[in-house]
């Protein structure tokens, strides 16, 4: 079982020199056997074990990722459009959050 396993697949991806594209993972839960493990690995590095995962020490928990990660795209947000009212130019991550 691989507890916090978001923060360890950052902290794996880090490693490795690769962002975390949440895309092309799938996370799926077996609340039986293993608890949460990826079901799906499309990324340019090879799929880590959970031999590997676990060696990473993170203090983050899943939640806590979570909540991270949506506070991260909220200020994105506020920043895409304060810099869209000001007249600024974007970076690209800002003008990926515009909805057209």
């Amino acid at each position: 079982m691989i507890e916090n396993i978001k923060a360890k697949i950052k902290a794996y991806c880090e490693a490795n020199s690769v962002s975390e594209d949440w895309f092309k993972i799938e996370l799926s839960n077996d609340l039986d056997e293993r608890g949460t493990f990826i079901s799906k690995w499309e990324m340019s590095i090879s799929e880590p074990t959970d031999e590997q995962l676990n060696s990473y020490s993170v203090s983050q928990t899943d939640q806590e990722y979570d909540e991270a990660e949506r506070q991260a795209k909220v200020d994105l947000k506020a920043s895409a459009k304060a810099k869209l009212i000001a007249g600024e130019a974007l970076t690209e991550d800002e003008a990926n959050t515009i909805v057209l």
